[in-house]
């Protein structure tokens, strides 16, 4: 029997307003993120991105942001289906493909 190997996701490349949440991503530091694109930078968007569990916390965290920024924000929550590829290895290298949903955030 073979393991099962999680291939990263593929994403398209990314821009300076892209950002991207993971279990260690830290809440403050997306909000000074976020916080510095906007106001500093001004950018007129942002996106968040969270894919599979991600997903409550990208929201989440969008709203902490909003927040911070005294609602200054629109959130404009869409959803999008993806590809993830895994590899069962060494088994004849069989190549799983599942559908995953994930969230943009945008001003």
């Amino acid at each position: 029997l073979g393991s099962i190997h999680k291939r990263a996701p593929q994403r398209p490349a990314t821009i300076p307003t892209d950002i991207y949440i993971s279990s260690k991503s830290k809440t403050n530091a997306i909000i000074r993120r976020v916080t510095r694109l906007m106001l500093k930078e001004n950018h007129k968007s942002v996106t968040i991105h969270g894919l599979g569990a991600m997903v409550i916390r990208a929201t989440a965290m969008a709203l902490a942001a909003q927040e911070a920024l005294e609602n200054q924000v629109v959130l404009k929550p869409t959803t999008e289906t993806i590809t993830l590829t895994d590899d069962i290895i060494p088994d004849d290298m069989v190549t799983l493909n599942i559908q995953n949903h994930h969230i943009y955030l945008c001003k």
